[in-house]
C-alpha cells in the first residue's frame, strides 16, 4: 500500500520511528487505528448513556416529574458560591 503523507505528519511518524517507539510506520497506524477504534467505543458507549438519560427524563416529564429550571439554577449557583468561598 502506497501512502503518502504530509511533511508535518511524515516528520512525526520519522521521529517516532527514531525514538524506538515504533518500529515501522505500519506499526503507527496500527496504534493509530487502534486508538480511532477505542474512541468510537467510547462515544458509542457515552452515547447509549445520553439517550438513555432523556428517554429517563421524557418519561418523567410524562408522568408530571419537572424540576423548576429557575429554582435549580438558583442552587447550583449557590452551591458553586458556598464552594468558593470554602476555598
Amino acid at each position: 500500500m502506497a501512502l503518502s503523507l504530509p511533511p508535518d505528519l511524515k516528520q512525526f511518524t520519522d521521529r517516532q520511528i527514531a525514538s524506538g517507539k515504533y518500529a515501522s510506520l505500519d506499526d503507527i497506524l496500527l496504534a493509530g487505528l487502534q486508538a480511532l477504534a477505542e474512541r468510537e467505543q467510547i462515544y458509542q458507549g457515552r452515547f447509549e448513556e445520553l439517550r438513555q438519560e432523556i428517554l429517563l427524563g421524557a418519561a418523567e416529564a410524562e408522568q408530571g416529574e419537572l424540576l423548576n429550571a429557575s429554582t435549580e439554577i438558583d442552587a447550583i449557583r449557590q452551591r458553586l458560591r458556598d464552594r468558593h468561598a470554602q476555598q
